[in-house]
């Protein structure tokens, strides 16, 4: 053996076995290639380290498990299925003497549900944990507590790839082992993508380039099935090549095609899937589109779509890495190389994003109501947790919100989302298991008929897939649902050939409604494709629907389009009858509302599946619940629904100024911000037999807002905040108030002869603004100092308005004369 068909990683194998001998956890960090994934398993197979028990091996990916158990098996010279086993979905090839068992991520977290102890286990190793999927995560907290509380003799291997793994082996209080690896340098070119060229097309022009500057077999990155399709489709005619998908959903006799050596130069067009743990013969350039497509959780709007956005540079690595695992390769990135710097350094954990609502019901499950009692790299936020409880409620699995009933125990035991187990568990307890298995297999795989028109006739999206699948179960595009049908039909031990007969839209509108009961649909008046769903939100119906005449539906598969609106892909029309009978027991629901249309409340009887109005009935008007909808009327509306009128403003602004200029802890707030925050306090005693908005422009709100004030403080308000002050000339002004500031006198200046200090309220904390006027009411001088006025600057008012007012005194000395409002004319008169 030469020393480069050795894998990397075994001059390591010494130190991990003996680490693992003196701790509980370890964390071993080694690049792509290096050998990590079948080489330690099989170093450890016989180390007295297991105690005689078997290995655990996490593989993300199906393909990756079983290419990884085939290898070790070829390496002992074994078959699958002896020493080396695995456990994928839709499979397991696994016996009694199997001591190595490669298993995917779904199957690990089930096993550690039904077998809390792991008794026949001695050591799981998670491979390519910098991943972070929610189940890796998930699979080592439960793990964690299982040494913690029940096996303390149980060793954890925790194997990355990019991850910083220093923090990890931190947190698990572990050992940390770095292997360099081995790879051959990789030369990158940086051909960054043209404005208006759409990925595809770069992605094909960056492999023509490849074909002609390079020779070796093209793996190419792009972040989806659609785009893959499009690619393939471009590169068709070109001689002797060999164009090869590979993506999660495609059937698994095509995944291994794509990675088994070829006769002819090869092209290999990938998702993410090819990035780490599978090693695809003959590659030796990488063309990377620089993006994936990762699903993401809106807790808002509670759907889940696929993401696409840029890679990390950890991604990048791993990616350009593929090129150099056979000798020296080239990577082309159709980004820049500035670009390249801005990339996220990881990529975010899935925890962050993911719907957890099969992890709260997992660790429900497991006995535990909070999740902060395990170990979590990062822990579920409150939020995702919160919706994951509200979504488990809805189905009927809890009791008291905090532990499972028994029906929740039944949801917890079938190997799927909370909705799909649902589902089954109905199908099941009225016998229509057979038609049960069916849905759950078309709804628990991607749609093969999006954005395509089959038949349709039913009014159903899921009865026109149904009897399509039924005529053609051999078709190429059903055969993940397929593989997922057999699953469920051995699962529940439906043997053969299952005749679940002719399918009625009431079956059908039972199963789908006991799983989707916040997705059922009405539709809203007028508006042609949008429905109002029981959860309280607004969604458009899609064009390839084939729902499209009900007024009722059941919406399956909600996603968020181009616009960002939440549409319907996927539903079943419903009848109203089938509805009732679905929901024979509804009570009917007192409601009392403010129709803001109206002006008025509407008091009835209503029956309702969440948000959604089944029947409705007129219904007497209860006064408590009249008063709860005519304040939230008012907060809705503003206060403007009541009759405000000039007087009470200014009595209301009198108020405010005390409150804010004069003392706040004992002259009430009465600014629209609080008064909409107290309603239940000023303004509920009032309302009497109040219905509608006539009767509450009738309310005296001065009487409301004096219930504010007590007799004393009734009495003092005019003395510290008066609503109007006398001047010199003996005229009574009003004074202009605003909420903050001083208020202000606007007086005609000859009305303030002889007044020298400037007049003061609020037990003489606040000095008014004075605004003189000239006689014909214009502002001539604003102060808040008359001495220094009259000193300083009347002299050149006096100079200038004395010609344009001769009519009206302006003598010399103003502190000595006569304060008036007439003119000279009328003062000389009234001397006579």
């Amino acid at each position: 053996m030469t020393t480069q068909s050795i894998p990397a990683i075994t001059p390591l194998l010494p130190k991990i076995e003996q680490q693992l001998r003196c701790h509980r956890n370890l964390v071993l960090q080694a690049p792509p290639g290096a050998g990590k994934t079948t080489c330690v398993p099989l170093a450890l197979l016989n180390s007295d380290v297991l105690n005689k028990k078997k290995i655990l091996l996490l593989e993300p990916r199906r393909l990756a498990a079983s290419n990884a158990a085939r290898f070790m098996a070829q390496k002992l010279g074994e078959t699958v299925g002896q020493t080396v086993g695995y456990s994928i979905r839709y499979q397991r090839k696994v016996s009694p003497e199997t001591r190595i068992e490669v298993v995917t991520e779904g199957i690990l977290t089930r096993r550690l549900l039904s077998d809390p102890e792991l008794s026949e286990v001695g050591l799981v190793i998670f491979d390519e944990f910098h991943e972070r999927h929610l189940q890796s995560d998930f699979a080592l907290a439960l793990c964690r507590d299982i040494q913690n509380g029940l096996r303390d003799d149980l060793k954890l291997l925790i194997m990355s790839a990019t991850l910083d793994s220093t923090p990890l082996a931190e947190q698990l209080g572990a050992p940390l082992l770095t292997s360099e690896g081995r790879s051959f340098p990789v030369d990158i070119c940086y051909l960054p993508q043209k404005d208006n060229e759409s990925l595809v097309a770069a992605t094909v022009s960056g492999i023509r380039r490849a074909l002609q500057e390079t020779s070796g077999d093209i793996l190419a990155f792009l972040p989806g099935e659609g785009e893959i399709r499009r690619c393939t489709q471009d590169l068709i005619g070109l001689d002797n090549l060999a164009v090869c998908p590979l993506y999660g959903n495609l059937p698994f006799s095509e995944q291994e095609r794509a990675i088994q050596p070829a006769q002819q130069r090869k092209i290999v067009l990938a998702t993410n899937i090819a990035e780490t743990s599978l090693t695809i013969e003959g590659i030796s350039v990488v063309v990377d589109s620089g993006y994936s497509r990762q699903p993401r959780y809106d807790s808002g709007s509670g759907l889940t779509r696929l993401h696409l956005g840029r890679i990390s540079q950890a991604s990048s690595t791993q990616r350009t890495g593929r090129a150099g695992r056979l000798g020296p390769g080239r990577c082309y990135r159709l980004w820049s190389e500035g670009q390249q710097q801005s990339l996220l350094p990881f990529t975010p954990p899935e925890i962050r994003t993911a719907d957890l609502a099969p992890l709260v019901l997992d660790l429900l499950s497991w006995g535990i109501s909070d999740p902060t009692e395990l170990f979590w790299l990062d822990p579920p936020s409150p939020t995702a947790w919160q919706n994951g409880i509200d979504l488990l409620e809805l189905l009927g699995a809890l009791h008291n919100k905090q532990q499972l009933n028994q029906a929740g125990h039944k949801l917890a035991e079938i190997p799927t989302h909370p909705r799909l187990a649902k589902l089954l568990t109905v199908a099941k307890e009225n016998n229509l298991l057979g038609l049960g298995c069916e849905i759950a297999a078309l709804l628990s795989e991607p749609d093969p008929w999006f954005k395509k028109t089959p038949n349709h006739h039913s009014g159903s999206d899921i009865l026109d897939r149904l009897e399509y699948f039924r005529n053609h179960p051999d078709a190429r595009e059903f055969s993940t649902i397929s593989r997922s049908h057999g699953y469920w039909k051995k699962y529940f031990n439906l043997s053969g050939k299952t005749d679940t007969g002719t399918t009625t839209k009431a079956q059908l509108s039972l199963l789908l409604c006991a799983a989707y009961p916040d997705r059922i649909g009405k539709a809203r008046q007028g508006s042609g494709k949008k429905f109002l769903l029981s959860s309280g939100q607004g969604v458009q119906l899609g064009n390839h629907s084939a729902v499209q005449a009900n007024d009722y539906l059941v919406a399956v598969d909600l996603r968020e389009n181009r616009r960002g609106e939440s549409e319907i892909r996927l539903a079943s029309g419903l009848e109203k009858c089938d509805i009732e009978q679905l929901f024979p027991k509804l009570p009917w629901q007192s409601s009392c509302e403010w129709d803001q249309l109206e002006g008025r409340i509407i008091a009835c009887e209503q029956q309702r599946i969440g948000k959604l109005v089944l029947n409705q009935r007129p219904a007497q008007i209860d006064r408590e619940q009249a008063d709860r909808a005519i304040l939230s009327a008012i907060r809705n509306e503003g206060l403007q629904l009541l009759n405000f009128s000039k007087n009470v403003q200014r009595f209301r602004t009198r108020l405010q100024f005390l409150h804010n200029c004069h003392d706040a802890r004992k002259w009430p707030d009465v600014s629209d911000a609080k008064l909409l925050a107290t309603l239940e306090d000023w303004l509920q005693p009032f309302l009497g037999n109040t219905r509608n908005r006539a009767d509450l422009q009738k309310i005296d709100i001065q009487t409301t807002l004096n219930s504010l004030l007590d007799w004393q403080q009734l009495q003092q308000l005019d003395t510290l905040a008066p609503e109007k002050m006398q001047v010199p000339s003996g005229s009574r002004i009003t004074l202009h108030y605003s909420d903050d500031q001083p208020p202000v006198l606007a007086v005609k200046l000859q009305e303030m002869f002889g007044q020298t200090e400037t007049p003061r309220i609020a037990d003489n904390k606040v000095a008014i603004v004075i605004h003189l006027l000239s006689p014909a009411g214009r502002p001539l001088q604003i102060t808040q100092d008359l001495r220094h006025f009259w000193e300083q600057s009347y002299p050149e008012v006096q100079k200038e308005m004395k010609g344009r007012y001769p009519k009206h005194p302006w003598p010399d000395d103003p502190l000595q004369a006569l304060p008036t409002a007439k003119t000279k004319r009328k003062l000389a008169q009234q001397e006579k």
